[in-house]
């Protein structure tokens, strides 16, 4: 996927594997794949460097500034874009990866030893220290490595599955990091980052939507009953098909002089 030239995009480099941005800009939009957010992305402000992740590529609308890729390749394969892996192997710009691989030009290590540093040692008291449960906290960990006074992040709500119970609270932690060194992190209203459904001791109903969720439970209930039954409807008519099918083949046969041969109970007979 080639993307469309932009002037907002910077020049990035790699040069003995470190990153080479100019003009060095000093904002970062994190953009992920929540389509709720995605709208607001500052895609030709020449203020922003753009990162992106995985197969996000598809929602650019310009090229990329960089690009992370935190998945081992064998991990990376099973990815249901048949057209990732091969857009890896030509992706335009910095690729952070767990390693360098020579499959991937464009890839380069990522500094977790740095990164681990970065955030302190919880062992001290100063930090998290190797706390990463997505690649969302990668990149907002290199943001602020890299001194990015400005943070956005956009397209993230990691609310569904198993994203909302270990990659949720991991992402927030470093968005909380980053501001108490003073940096701005931007996160837009219709995100689930840093956002509460209720203030603990003030709202009595912890689950405002219980009832809808009650609702959609039982339609859910209701469409499985009738798959069943459309299945077993299937199952019978598929049945009745292939009965059908065995006898066009027989009277097929017999059209071209073969014989009908009924076979008896071919069950194994005990000896007496």
């Amino acid at each position: 996927m080639a993307f469309p030239a932009s002037p907002a995009c910077s020049d990035v480099t790699i040069q003995d594997g470190e990153v080479i941005v100019y003009p060095k800009r000093k904002k970062v939009a994190i953009v992920g794949f929540a389509t709720n957010t995605l709208h607001l992305v500052p895609w030709h402000n020449p203020e922003f460097e753009l990162w992106g992740l995985n197969q996000g590529y598809v929602n650019f609308h310009r090229r990329p500034d960089r690009w992370f890729e935190m998945h081992t390749p064998e991990y990376t394969a099973d990815v249901r874009d048949p057209d990732y892996l091969p857009w890896l192997t030509k992706c335009p710009v910095p690729l952070y990866m767990i390693e360098h691989y020579d499959e991937y030009p464009n890839s380069i290590r990522f500094p977790i030893e740095d990164a681990i540093r970065f955030a302190g040692d919880k062992r001290l008291g100063s930090g998290a220290g190797d706390y990463f449960t997505s690649s969302i906290a990668f990149m907002l960990a290199l943001a602020g490595m890299e001194g990015m006074e400005e943070i956005h992040v956009y397209g993230v709500n990691l609310a569904i599955g198993d994203e909302y119970f270990y990659e949720k609270a991991c992402a927030e932690w470093w968005i909380g990091f980053l501001q108490g060194q003073g940096r701005k992190v931007i996160i837009p209203a219709a995100s689930s980052l840093i956002k509460q459904q209720m203030r603990y001791g003030y709202n009595a109903v912890r689950t405002p939507n219980t009832m809808t969720k009650i609702l959609l439970e039982g339609r859910m209930s209701e469409y499985q009953k009738q798959i069943q039954a459309k299945l077993n409807e299937y199952h019978i008519l598929e049945g009745a098909r292939r009965e059908a099918d065995a006898l066009k083949q027989i009277a097929e046969g017999l059209d071209r002089g073969a014989d009908i041969v009924l076979m008896g109970d071919l069950t194994p007979k005990a000896s007496t």
